[in-house]
């Protein structure tokens, strides 16, 4: 099996998998296509006829347009209005149509916005296909079969040992989870910690305003199962900045927010005696430079 994406050594025991550098630009290009492909089989998306349509901060999108773009199919998103402006000027340069704008600033959600369409496709002369990624099991199943099962052959290939401590986090929980169940597959030692931003508790339901786009999204995680979640730990924008200066002066790898915050909290791991035993991996969901908090922080060093 090719992996998509190459596993690296951040430091001794320490390792990150490059999903930023996946079709798309992130993790999340993985149950997209899976979910695209599955209903094409289906005959649930015809090509030239169908029009995929989504609610996404982003990384799904661009997933769906490289998933799409094979079959010819339209897409249209939703995006909320305080998502990354690069991201959402990209999607319609490379062909999404941005749904909604009007009724995102009166106040709509990006759900309402798609619930919207759906229920008025044929007056707007579509023929909708919703992947749903948060309500879509699809999106598990495709971590499992891919990302987590390269992650195990890579982390064997590299010497990493059998006792493999995974630290991610969950927006829909669909990565989290259907990696943790491919290492636990492979016969590794396994131990998870869930990473959220400081103040959140998205199994309390409680959110508050931050800067990893990809994890505690407003909603409890569909499909994390919090069987598989070892600890808790959370981390605040300082922190996460930091990792980004750092793995970028060891790699020349510059990550996004949501990854550099879940390597900053293995890097804290890293040095706790109890888990020098271990190693410890993460993924690189996408890339840096799609955020500007760093470019912004005060404590830049130019």
């Amino acid at each position: 099996m090719k992996p998509m994406s190459r596993l690296i050594r951040c430091d001794e025991r320490l390792y990150t998998k490059l999903e930023m550098n996946n079709p798309g630009g992130s993790h999340k290009f993985r149950a997209a296509s899976h979910i695209v492909d599955q209903a094409v089989a289906a005959g649930e998306i015809v090509p030239g006829v169908t029009t995929v349509i989504e609610k996404t901060g982003g990384n799904f999108g661009f997933g769906l347009l490289a998933a799409c773009h094979r079959y010819d199919v339209a897409v249209e998103l939703a995006v909320g209005l305080g998502f990354s402006q690069t991201k959402r000027d990209l999607l319609e340069c490379f062909g999404a149509r941005l749904i909604g704008k009007e009724m995102l600033r009166e106040g709509a959600t990006p759900k309402e916005v798609v619930h919207y369409h759906l229920e008025h496709q044929q007056a707007l002369g579509r023929q909708y296909f919703y992947t749903d990624q948060f309500q879509n099991p699809l999106g598990i199943a495709a971590h499992r079969a891919t990302t987590g099962k390269e992650l195990a052959v890579q982390l064997r290939v590299q010497g990493a040992g059998e006792r493999i401590l995974f630290v991610g986090c969950a927006g829909t929980g669909a990565s989290f989870t259907g990696v943790a169940q491919a290492l636990r597959d492979s016969g590794l030692e396994l131990y998870t910690v869930l990473v959220e931003p400081q103040g959140c508790d998205a199994r309390a339901g409680l959110f508050v305003d931050h800067r990893c786009e990809g994890m505690a999204v407003g909603v409890s995680p569909p499909f994390l199962d919090w069987s598989l979640v070892g600890e808790i730990r959370r981390v605040a924008l300082d922190d996460l900045l930091d990792t980004q200066r750092w793995l970028y002066l060891q790699t020349g790898l510059y990550m996004g927010n949501t990854a550099a915050a879940t390597l900053a909290v293995a890097r804290a791991l890293h040095q706790d005696p109890a888990y020098r035993d271990w190693s410890i991996v993460t993924l690189a969901y996408d890339a840096g430079l799609w955020y500007q908090d760093l470019l912004k922080s005060t404590q830049l060093v130019a």
